[in-house]
């Protein structure tokens, strides 16, 4: 049944997997939603192994934030999709923009007091008709944010359905990138490499590459 995994069930699934290095706690939904998160990475943080998970930011509250820098949570993956408060609510149906930044915010400022390297922070941008446009201010955003790791990802989605609510296939740049969009990524390439921010695709690829073909993971 649809349900958030629990410590006791986190520790019988790797009891079943004794070389496991690496272990990703995310799938559907937000892992913030969680109570035992906490608990869970810090277990598994006993065990060494590298623990990440994708966030949507919106609930990384001064609680949150205090505890996933003390359970020792190596990287965090924060989804923003959008660099301006009016593309966000476009994009993802709600007025957010402003409370995931000043989470993120909180988060940096946390790190830098305590002196913590961990977790990583990186920023993820989904790449969209509505949004690559602002990839270069994104950018610029997340280095100000003190970010030194962006994502561009290609949007993934279930064509057929007939809910507003969710991504459609105009929306998306995979295999039919226009030479103004490469021109936009390129771009953006070379503002990351003057700020000195890494900036990459998901599928461990360029970001041009992400979007044009299906080479990438």
């Amino acid at each position: 049944e649809p349900a958030s995994l629990s410590l006791h069930q986190i520790r019988h699934l790797v009891a079943q997997f004794p070389t496991v290095e690496r272990v990703v706690l995310h799938g559907v939904g937000e892992p913030l939603l969680n109570r035992e998160l906490a608990k869970i990475i810090v277990w598994l943080k006993g065990k060494e192994i590298y623990v990440l998970f994708n966030s949507n930011g919106t609930l990384i509250n001064k609680r949150w934030r205090e505890a996933l820098v003390d359970s020792g949570l190596d990287e965090i993956r924060l989804s923003l999709d959008a660099a301006t408060p009016e593309t966000f609510a476009r994009v993802r149906g709600k007025p957010l923009f402003h409370v995931i930044v000043r989470n993120i915010q909180g988060l940096m400022a946390l790190k830098a007091e305590t002196g913590s390297r961990t977790p990583l922070v990186s920023l993820w941008l989904t790449g969209l008709r509505e949004t690559l446009k602002e990839l270069s201010a994104f950018i610029r955003l997340g280095h100000s944010l003190g970010i030194d790791r962006i994502y561009l990802q290609r949007l993934v989605y279930w064509d057929g359905n007939s809910d507003d609510r969710l991504a459609r296939p105009e929306q998306s740049l995979f295999n039919s990138l226009r030479k103004e969009d490469e021109q936009m990524i390129k771009s953006a390439e070379e503002l990351a490499c003057s700020l000195g921010v890494s900036f990459e695709a998901s599928g461990a690829t360029t970001p041009s590459t992400s979007l044009s073909n299906d080479n990438s993971d």
